[in-house]
């Protein structure tokens, strides 16, 4: 099988990353009022100045949660192109790459009737849970933290720094980062970000995986279908 473009992949999920780390520290102070143990004091008085003048909302979430979704998709759908194309990158492989694929494997995820509707089109300026929603987006980033050092061991062939092998392996055994391997990752990070949107409203934090599953999926312009062919 021909090797898959693992830079640009990588690229994308790290800014996806970096989203859902930004979107965490943003949660946690809200819920704590302090920011998690790898930020400093400057950046608690940012935060502090932020939320006097932008408050979270659903709107902020979408928002987030769109520009994450946005280079999960690409890093997705990128995955067979050449590296020389992905970094062209002309109008038409933009909007195929950032194009919502309609995939019968992910139906228990993504419900493609739903793109854009009721969260896109509408500013939203509800209050939104914030427990739930934090819980699951640390969820999702770390996850996505491991992917990243998984992909970039691929490129690198060694472990990234702070990392030991048994760090990389925390629910298997693998060699080598195979397609396959790549999807039922993704799947997990998005089943995860899922959960956060329909967590959104819940007051109670009663996790129900089945019942969030049945509600509206997140549905964004560029969420990504997943399909191995």
């Amino acid at each position: 099988m021909k090797a898959l473009t693992w830079k640009p992949i990588l690229q994308n999920l790290c800014e996806a990353n970096g989203e859902l780390k930004a979107l965490h520290c943003r949660l946690h102070y809200l819920e704590f009022g302090d920011v998690p143990d790898d930020y400093d004091n400057s950046h608690k008085e940012w935060l502090e100045a932020r939320e006097k003048t932008h408050a979270f909302t659903e709107n902020s979430l979408f928002v987030s949660l769109d520009h994450a979704y946005h280079h999960l998709n690409w890093a997705w759908n990128i995955r067979r192109s050449l590296e020389e194309r992905v970094w062209k990158c002309v109008d038409k492989d933009f909007k195929h790459w950032s194009k919502f694929p309609k995939t019968k494997e992910f139906t228990d995820l993504w419900l493609p009737k739903d793109v854009m509707k009721g969260c896109g089109k509408k500013t939203r300026h509800g209050k939104v849970s914030i427990t739930p929603v934090r819980v699951y987006i640390l969820t999702a980033q770390r996850k996505l933290d491991i992917l990243c050092r998984l992909v970039a061991k691929e490129i690198t062939g060694n472990v990234s720094q702070g990392s030991s092998q048994a760090d990389l392996n925390t629910d298997d055994s693998i060699q080598t980062l195979t397609e396959k391997e790549f999807a039922r990752r993704m799947h997990r990070i998005f089943e995860q970000l899922n959960m956060a949107w329909n967590s959104r409203k819940d007051k109670t934090f009663v996790i129900n995986f089945h019942a969030f599953q049945r509600r509206r999926c997140f549905s964004p312009m560029f969420m990504p279908g997943i399909l191995v062919k």
